[in-house]
């Protein structure tokens, strides 16, 4: 049985979370060919700052003789992080193995490390440094979390075709159409740019319709909401994203605009709680977020279906087939995506 030694720390906005995997009698495991996969179990003994991020880590032994070992690593949650693997060795060493620069981790996906070779670790003839005195195989991994998404990337400068559109959105430079939101805003927009971006917003102009005779788009959107969209439509950012995901959300869906909807997505799936997990499952139903309802079901299902009966958002549900949902999937033994 192998063994897990999890530690953290905290340096500013960034989390270090080590994980120390020894793996006892590794030269048996190798040799038994009908091993293909070996994982580390859900530790149920963790402190409360791990709480919220736990690493699960596999190997998968490839080639007719396990010559090729995989190390793969998974995270619960969307994470932009820095990976680091190191070998520990004979007399207190360690030898870096691979050490990978901060990108953008999916969560609950197992992602690619490093490569092993049965030949380093196991060469019989007394050599061999990867193995502890006992035969046993450390691994020493190091994931390094950040806050900032801007870390290591001061020397790219950032790029201008965002600016130069969102800059066109506030000048109205050559503006061939009038948005108007649900209040009467008016947004001096423009044809090409509307209808490059949107399917909804593309129709507008391309039959006989009222929108293309008077070359006026009228928008359900309260104000703040529409400037929003344009905003992304324009420069591929939502500012307010993390401010009114829910309504953001709505209109994303309506006007079709993908990113958008998955941007929504994940600030509501980071705002997750035992007390909005009803509304927000019933959000995503609403607007067909298929992701953000597969994560709800899973928070749900997670140990937190109980908690959540107790909730004013549970006790307002009216809906049979939304808790016929939840129960078939908290009680299935293999979860499929909700479609």
């Amino acid at each position: 049985m192998s063994s897990i030694n999890y530690t953290t720390r905290t340096e500013g906005q960034t989390k270090i979370y080590t994980i120390i995997w020894t793996v006892p009698n590794f030269i048996n495991i190798l040799d038994n060919k009908t091993t293909r996969e070996f994982r580390t179990e859900k530790s149920k003994d963790l402190t409360a700052d791990l709480q919220d991020l736990r690493f699960q880590l596999k190997m998968q032994f490839l080639g007719h003789d396990n010559d090729i070992i995989e190390i793969h690593y998974l995270s619960p949650n969307p994470v932009f992080l820095k990976s680091v693997l190191n070998m520990c060795l004979k007399r207190f060493e360690e030898r870096s193995i691979i050490i990978k620069e901060y990108h953008t981790i999916q969560a609950n996906k197992w992602q690619y490390l490093a490569t092993l070779f049965k030949r380093d670790i196991a060469s019989y003839d007394g050599r061999d440094i990867y193995l502890l005195t006992d035969g046993s195989l450390r691994l020493k991994f190091q994931f390094i979390v950040s806050n900032d998404i801007k870390v290591d990337r001061s020397h790219v400068p950032e790029a201008e075709l965002s600016n130069d559109f969102q800059n066109l959105l506030s000048n109205g430079l050559f503006s061939d159409v009038m948005m108007k939101s649900g209040e009467g805003t008016e947004y001096k927009v423009h044809k090409a740019v509307l209808a490059s971006r949107s399917a909804v917003l593309k129709a507008h102009f391309e039959h006989n319709t009222t929108e293309c005779i008077t070359n006026i788009v009228e928008s359900p959107l309260e104000s703040e909401v529409l400037n929003e969209v344009l905003t992304f439509i324009y420069s591929d950012k939502a500012p307010k994203v993390d401010e009114i995901p829910e309504k953001l959300l709505a209109a994303a869906d309506y006007y079709q605009l993908s990113r958008l909807k998955n941007l929504c997505e994940e600030a509501l799936h980071k705002k997750l709680t035992v007390e909005n997990a009803i509304e927000t499952l019933q959000l995503a139903d609403l607007h067909s977020a298929n992701t953000l309802k597969q994560l709800t079901l899973e928070f749900i299902k997670d140990g937190q279906a109980k908690l959540i009966t107790n909730t004013e958002g549970w006790a307002k549900v009216k809906s049979v087939e939304l808790i016929k949902r939840i129960y078939e999937y908290i009680m299935a033994d293999d979860v499929e995506d909700i479609k």
